[in-house]
């Protein structure tokens, strides 16, 4: 090829515009995974796959449920978009300890906050971690609410009721400091669960508002653009059995050039488009679980009406 010759193994953007518009799954695997999969599959329908975080963790959780594959034994707390809060349920997972660097709380019956106390006792988590067959981690957000006082960042946004204005301050995190909390998370799956693969995604649904002085839009890429760079300064120093799947980048990069929308289902601007996420959840499928276990999955799923996703918010 013209002005390759320096790399004899060069990965380069398709510049076929009818690929995207006749085999889409050509583009997905030969033009986005390559980098971030498996050599082979290693997943079997036997084991409970966990999946923490924002949106597209949802979905992979809905897909594989339908799939009659165990995702939702123990309830992993709703909203945790931003690495922080991660971090702290990881941590209370395996050691009954905050990270003190977030906030945890729940509204209860009628109405009041309080902090967040899971039903099952931390051992209980512990235990099922250290026997599942993956984890699926899903990060969305690099802006934060802080408590400048303890240094805290909120699992999620702050309710009006305990809102302090003199107190907590929103911003937006590092590279630095997303990074750093990506590779803690992975250290602390380790002590649960040495073995199985850790998969981690990028959230690309479009964040809802900005408490910046710039249009969501362009905050939005920024936010995005942060966590980008921070997951892939960790995948950088290649850590053992854990990957990027790239399911931000086939709705922001490959969806821009598709002759459908990937936005804007059913009239709402931030809504994924059903089949796309249909054809990430299947290539993943595809990626990780052996064939005998994908011919089932696929199955199971193919007998079950696409018409009770939710969407996400990051």
């Amino acid at each position: 090829r013209k002005n390759a010759w320096y790399l004899p193994a060069t990965n380069v953007y398709t510049l076929d515009q009818s690929l995207f518009e006749h085999d889409l799954r050509r583009v997905i695997r030969e033009y986005v995974l390559p980098g971030h999969v498996p050599a082979a599959p290693m997943l079997d329908e036997t084991k409970a796959v966990v999946t923490i975080g924002s949106c597209f963790a949802g979905e992979l959780r809905r897909f594989l449920m339908a799939a009659g594959v165990d995702a939702s034994r123990f309830l992993v707390p709703p909203g945790l978009n931003n690495t922080f809060a991660i971090l702290d349920f990881l941590s209370w997972c395996a050691t009954g300890e905050q990270t003190g660097a977030g906030f945890r709380y729940e509204r209860v019956a009628g109405g009041e906050i309080r902090e967040w106390t899971p039903d099952s006792k931390r051992k209980s988590y512990a235990e099922f971690f250290s026997g599942l067959g993956a984890f699926v981690v899903t990060i969305g957000l690099a802006e934060v609410w802080q408590d400048k006082d303890t240094g805290g960042v909120f699992w999620r946004g702050i309710p009006d009721e305990i809102f302090d204005a003199n107190r907590h301050v929103f911003r937006l995190t590092t590279v630095d400091e997303n990074a750093r909390n990506l590779t803690r998370m992975i250290e602390i799956i380790r002590t649960l669960n040495p073995t199985a693969p850790i998969v981690l995604t990028l959230s690309p649904v479009p964040l809802m508002a900005t408490f910046r002085d710039i249009s969501c839009l362009t905050a939005d890429c920024v936010s995005k653009s942060v966590l980008r760079v921070a997951l892939d300064q960790v995948m950088s120093a290649k850590p053992a059995n854990v990957y990027y799947w790239p399911s931000f980048e086939i709705v922001k990069w490959v969806g821009a050039n598709l002759p459908w929308a990937s936005y804007g289902r059913k009239g709402e601007a931030r809504a994924i488009d059903r089949p796309l996420v249909q054809l990430i959840m299947d290539e993943f499928i595809e990626a990780f679980y052996t064939p005998e276990a994908r011919a089932g999955i696929r199955a199971r799923v193919a007998t079950v009406p696409d018409d009770s996703a939710e969407d996400g918010e990051d």
